[in-house]
């Protein structure tokens, strides 16, 4: 507190103190008086109570007056931080009997005058708010004080005195109460005060000052012009006042200021800006070093000379704006009231020239002082929410250039917190749900996760219900919402969606009229959803419509706009719609000259250059259709194959142009075909690369019903041009890409990880990155624009220059990891001349079933690859591509019905017999195979679903395996000599057999069926016994919980399941084994790790079937192979539900066999053991002729790998 205003305060203390002293006495003398008068005594009693108390009030009033006095000639003394807590105990007393409310405005006043200096406190660059009255100063106030440091307490109270007292005391209730009612009754006390208060007297000034900006508070307010007009206009007169070298002329200067600035912000005349700037400046020429309001000018001068940029660009008001803003943060030391928000606009400053130049270490540094700045607003701080909307928007906007997915993470967690500090009713609570939104939104086209999606939608309705109609932010609203719709429109089908977005985007539109800045963002989002309704509904209106609104956003973007391309590109897809629908072939001409237009703004390094290849490419191939003009083939042919090398652009973009130059080319040129196939192989296992597991990679490539083809039409295509080697290595590149062709099948980086840590987090790191620039930079025809300002060229060049780094960055990293031993052939095709190994221990039937041909291709150790085609069925006249799609289909939806095995026997294995094995088995005789031998089948597509192990004289000609690729199968037959061996819970150190039992849950209810298993326990006495036994095997039982298998598993060689398979078509990762509490899901199997384990007999329904409907059939996504790719090399499992009767039977001949050595290859022979015995009803089985048809039961089982 300032020395004279506390000498104005005692002044004014000591003249209340001797005038309660005289009231006293006059008020003992009227109390003689009454008491004395005779006429009275009807009275006295009734006025004696008022009278008491009138005295008790006078004399705490003089006691109080005497005890602030007596605390003032302390205050010199008293230390900085507890001068607020001594102006608050010395006030309680005469606040008790003086107007409510004045010991909270002192104090306030106090604290703001000793804790503030005028920084403002908004959000990024606001306007400077408006000057508060002089007792109740707001955050930015400078004004003159109530207590005036000359103050001369009056003989008398005038009305002049009495009418400001009045407004004083209502502003301090408005300020404490929030009651406009108040305000209001303050506004017109001031305004008579001031009316009445002549030209000459002092404190006419004092008037003028707490009039403008008591009015410059109302309008904050309410918003109205006039009062904000009327304030400058006092703000004006009051500066007249203060000649030059006026102590108190600064304090004007910056009033008047503020108040300029809010005009500009209202109606934006630069001149009022202008003016602004200038009287700052005049401030800090009056407010020298060591001034204690020099800070504050400083940011207020910073703040305008920003707002001054943003209107006319010029850098070197920014450039001081920073000097002054750097000058300020070195005034505010740690532990200064004002520190967090230097630190917070200067951070801002920073932020806004990294917009303009796209210098990164300018967003880093704004980075480090946002965190700065929240560090000192401490749970309970006025300003942790700014602080926390202001850092979660810079690191959003680091997102966007460097694509790293935990600064979103953490965006989304300090957005979140910003909501917390906005409850209902807050006015910033729309904006923290926009946000939080927004960024959710981002999320989810990051990582998929549908939450995220639906947790944006409702975020967003609750934004726009707190944006009612005249709301200026409601358009803004209504286009985040709309567009969040149409993201999940796009992802359930639900055509309410659509429409409620459609809805929305028009509100949108017509609240922004022709000239607002955002017209343009709802044409084209408008445009865009009625383009995606005529695909759904193809209403020839919706089309014409997005047409229409497609032609106005183009002449909003004329060039030089950013928006420019993407607005020609969706105005000629729109054109290219109405072609397909039309056939009018001048909508096709235009579109392709826009195509053009759009691919000349877009140039290589763009991160759109290969959507823009791809579209016109598609749109000339169109025309070559319609026209048969060869230049416009060669020309999309080459436009495709630029598209699908450029190197700076996603994998996911070139992998479109490859996959479509392989459509022109199969139609046109396959000459060229072969190349076209090997590339997008490439480019399909890169794209696959970067997803973080095997779940979200098979969503991404089941999304697409041509990739998981696209390895079998690549070796059609091989086997055509007589290579049937590279029709091996085809298969073996672009089939199970959901998992790595590495030892234990863990992901591919985690593979590398493995051997160099460094180098897998680099290639990890960096593919992530180049994913999530893409996805938040990419607005293709189906995405729509978000509302946050225009990207500045400087910005984009950033980013652009950022990927082509990346991408270099990227294949250097992938070279290094090719030079890793075992790493030779990383995200490349495996040479035949290693995957001719698999053969070693038995001929390899691949068999390649594809739209164009079907072929089986024998791959033998002694001979070169013999290639079998596969013929049509005559019967159906079907090719066997389709014959074996209707046999896996018809085969999952017999099973479990009755006369299932009539289907197996008189169709589904007469006709694998006719069309594959009968004419394998010719080809396998005439290379010399004895009877007995092992063979391997690798099938595809379809053809993974039937039993060929089952089909004519297959079963007793030779032992026969399965494995889902090459690779596999050479895995599971290394040995890795380098683990020791478990004996965890084995008994004298032998290896150990786990098994996992678990009859099945109880029925909830009588009326439920019990399908719980009978046998199982049956199953696990016949195994113990076999057990017991042998000198080399020891039984170890495990819980039959999903914990207790995956804690015992890692540690067992051999593995037995007796319980329930559950499979899930739609959900192949939700498969599992029913056990007690949750289930063991394929999933769980997947991401555990099994380094001792060498068989698992997987006696469970559907253990080795991921059905026949899967739309990723080559993927292997079933138990049995789940088993095998987290380590086992051996598996036997079922293709449909097991007879419960069959688990001890098949258990008792299997494992009297398996233990009579300690090796796991002797699984397919104790497998085929069993097989025979059950075809023979032998064994077992000798009396079980009467349980139903055996050759369902026998020929449900299956081997996998070695």
């Amino acid at each position: 507190m300032h020395g004279r205003e506390l000498a104005g305060i005692q002044k004014a203390m000591e003249a209340l103190d001797v005038r309660t002293d005289s009231a006293l006495v006059l008020f003992s003398e009227l109390v003689t008086s009454i008491e004395s008068d005779a006429q009275g005594s009807a009275v006295t009693e009734q006025l004696s109570g008022d009278l008491v108390t009138l005295g008790l009030l006078l004399e705490n009033l003089s006691a109080s007056a005497k005890h602030i006095l007596s605390q003032l000639q302390s205050f010199v003394e008293t230390p900085h931080a507890d001068v607020v807590g001594s102006i608050r105990s010395a006030v309680q007393e005469f606040s008790a009997v003086n107007t409510p409310g004045i010991e909270d405005a002192v104090v306030l006043w106090a604290a703001r005058e000793l804790e503030h200096d005028g920084g403002p406190d908004q959000f990024s660059f606001p306007s400077i708010p408006a000057q508060g009255f002089a007792t109740v100063p707001t955050t930015s106030d400078e004004n003159l004080a109530l207590f005036y440091p000359n103050f001369e307490e009056p003989e008398y109270q005038d009305e002049v005195d009495i009418q400001f007292r009045l407004g004083v005391d209502a502003y301090c209730r408005h300020d404490t109460g929030g009651s406009m009612d108040d305000l209001h009754d303050a506004i017109d006390h001031f305004k008579l005060a001031f009316d009445l208060c002549p030209p000459d007297r002092p404190d006419r000034l004092s008037s003028l000052n707490d009039l403008a900006n008591a009015l410059s508070t109302r309008f904050g307010k309410l918003g109205q012009i006039a009062d904000l007009e009327q304030a400058i206009s006092y703000h004006h007169d009051a500066l007249e006042l203060y000649p030059h070298g006026h102590p108190d002329r600064s304090i004007s200067l910056n009033n008047l200021a503020s108040a300029l600035s809010i005009r500009f912000d209202q109606l934006g005349q630069i001149t009022d800006l202008e003016q602004a700037i200038d009287y700052y400046h005049d401030v800090l020429e009056l407010r020298p070093l060591g001034h204690p309001k020099r800070p504050s000018t400083l940011n207020n001068l910073a703040t305008a000379l920003c707002t001054r940029f943003d209107q006319l660009g010029q850098i070197l008001d920014l450039e001081q704006a920073l000097s002054y803003h750097h000058s300020a943060l070195e005034l505010c030391p740690p532990e200064h009231p004002d520190r967090s928000m230097s630190l917070n606009n200067l951070a801002s400053a920073l932020s806004i020239r990294f917009d303009q130049l796209g210098q990164i270490p300018d967003l880093e540094q704004a980075i480090s002082y946002y965190h700065d700045a929240l560090e000192l607003c401490p749970p309970g701080h006025s300003d942790r929410s700014m602080s926390l909307t202001n850092l979660a928007n810079a690191l959003n906007t680091r997102f966007g250039q460097l694509g790293q997915v935990t600064d979103l993470e953490r965006a989304i967690g300090y957005y979140r917190g910003a909501l917390e500090l906005h409850p209902l009713g807050h006015p910033d609570r729309p904006m923290s749900l926009n946000n939080l939104a927004s960024a959710l939104k981002t999320r989810f086209e990051q990582l998929g996760q549908i939450t995220d999606l639906e947790q944006a939608i409702s975020y967003h309705r609750d934004a726009l219900e707190l944006r009612p109609p005249g709301h200026p932010s409601r358009p803004s609203s209504l286009n985040n919402l709309a567009s969040a719709l149409s993201s999940r429109f796009e992802q359930l089908g639900q055509i309410t969606d659509l429409e409620q977005a459609i809805s929305y985007h028009h509100n949108a539109l017509e609240l922004r009229v022709p000239g607002h800045p955002n017209r343009f963002s709802s044409l084209n989002n408008l445009a865009t959803v009625l383009r995606i309704r005529f695909n759904q509904l193809w209403q020839i209106e919706d089309l014409e419509q997005a047409l229409g609104y497609h032609y106005d956003a183009l002449e909003l973007c004329p060039p030089g706009h950013p928006d420019r391309a993407l607005s020609l590109n969706n105005l000629a897809n729109v054109l290219s719609t109405r072609f397909g629908q039309s056939g009018r072939v001048l909508d096709l001409e235009q579109a392709i000259n826009y195509y053009h237009d759009a691919l000349e703004l877009r140039p290589p390094g763009h991160p759109k250059r290969s959507m823009s290849l791809n579209d016109i490419a598609s749109a000339l191939s169109a025309r070559f259709e319609k026209l048969n003009t060869a230049e416009d083939l060669h020309e999309a042919a080459d436009l495709l194959q630029c598209g699908a090398q450029e190197a700076t652009d996603t994998p996911k973009h070139r992998y479109s142009c490859a996959f479509q130059l392989i459509a022109l080319l199969e139609k046109h040129n396959p000459t060229l075909l072969l190349n076209a196939y090997k590339l997008a192989l490439s480019l399909l296992q890169l794209v696959l690369a970067v997803y973080p597991d095997v779940e979200l990679r098979r969503e991404a490539l089941g999304a697409d019903r041509l990739s998981p083809a696209l390895a079998m039409s690549a070796a059609a295509h091989a086997i055509q041009q007589n290579l049937p080697e590279t029709a091996i290595e085809m298969l073996e590149q672009g089939r199970g890409m959901l998992y790595s062709n590495i030892r234990g099948y863990r992901e591919p980086v985690d593979a590398v990880r493995l051997v160099n840590t460094a180098l897998a987090d680099r290639f990890k790191a960096i593919s992530e990155q180049l994913e999530a620039l893409a996805t938040s930079s990419q607005l293709g025809s189906n995405r729509l624009l978000s509302e946050k300002p225009d990207e500045s060229a400087a910005v984009s060049d950033a980013r652009w220059a950022r990927q082509r780094q990346l991408s270099s960055e990227r294949d250097e990293i992938i070279e290094e990891i090719r030079y890793l031993p075992g790493f030779e052939h990383f995200l490349k095709a495996v040479p035949f001349s290693e995957l001719r190994s698999a053969a070693a221990e038995g001929p390899i039937i691949i068999v390649n079933v594809a739209q164009q041909r079907s072929d089986a291709i024998i791959l033998h150790k002694d001979h070169p690859p013999a290639v079998v085609s596969v013929p049509a069925d005559l019967e159906s006249n079907q090719s066997a591509y389709l014959t074996f799609q209707d046999l896996s289909k018809r085969l999952f939806e017999g099973r479990g019905r009755d006369g299932f095995s009539k289907l197996l026997e008189k169709v589904i294995l007469k006709k694998l017999e006719e069309l594959l094995v009968a004419p394998l088995l010719e080809k396998l005789q005439s290379l010399g195979l004895p009877d007995k031998s092992r063979i391997w089948w690798c099938p595809t597509s379809a053809l993974c679903a039937l039993p060929i192990h089952a089909a004519g004289e297959l079963p007793v000609k030779y032992i026969t395996s399965y494995t889902p690729t090459l690779s596999a199968l050479i895995s599971a037959r290394k040995v890795d000599h380098q683990q020791p061996p478990a004996t965890l819970n084995a008994s004298e150190g032998k290896p150990s057999l786990l098994a996992i039992v678990y009859p099945g849950h109880p029925p909830k209810t009588e009326d439920e069926h019990d399908d719980r298993l009978k046998t199982v326990f049956d199953e696990l006495r016949v195994i113990e016994k076999a057990a017991s036994k042998t000198l080399n095997r020891a039984l170890v039982r495990a819980p039959g919980t999903r914990e207790g298998a995956l804690e015992q598993l890692p540690y067992h060689r051999w593995m037995h399941f007796a319980c329930h398979g559950r499979l899930n078509i739609s959900q192949p990762f939700q498969s599992a084994f029913e056990l007690e509490g949750d289930p063991l899901s394929l999933s769980d199997l997947v991401h555990a790790h099994l380094p001792h384990a060498d068989f698992a007999f997987l006696a469970a329904c559907d253990s080795a079937t991921s059905g026949g409907t899967t739309d990723t059939p080559d993927e292997a996504l079933h138990l049995a192979a789940a088993v095998q790719f987290c380590g086992v090399r051996s598996v036997v499992g079922t293709l449909w539900p097991m007879a419960d009767a069959d688990g001890p039977r098949v258990a008792q001949v299997f494992y009297r066999h398996m233990f009579q050595e300690d090796d796991s290859r002797r699984s397919a022979e104790a497998l085929q053991k069993v097989v025979g015995l059950m075809r023979k009803n032998a064994g077992p089985w000798k009396n079980a002729r009467d349980e139903g048809e055996l050759l369902q039961r026998w020929a449900n089982y299956v081997h996998i790998g070695a």
